[in-house]
């Protein structure tokens, strides 16, 4: 689940290279990008899937 989260939140971020600055998809992408950064974590520690990678 974590995982999906972090593929995500890439493709989000690749997305945003296509918007207009300061425009209202501008804003919502970024904003989805920084809720499953804040998600991705947490989720990961619950579910018991942190891997090597993640930890750092």
């Amino acid at each position: 689940m974590a995982n999906i989260i972090t593929v995500c939140r890439i493709l989000y971020c690749i997305a945003l290279l296509f918007c207009l600055s300061l425009s209202p998809a501008f804003y919502i992408l970024y904003l989805l990008a920084g809720f499953t950064d804040m998600i991705d974590g947490r989720i990961a520690r619950k579910t018991n899937t942190v891997s090597e990678f993640g930890q750092n």
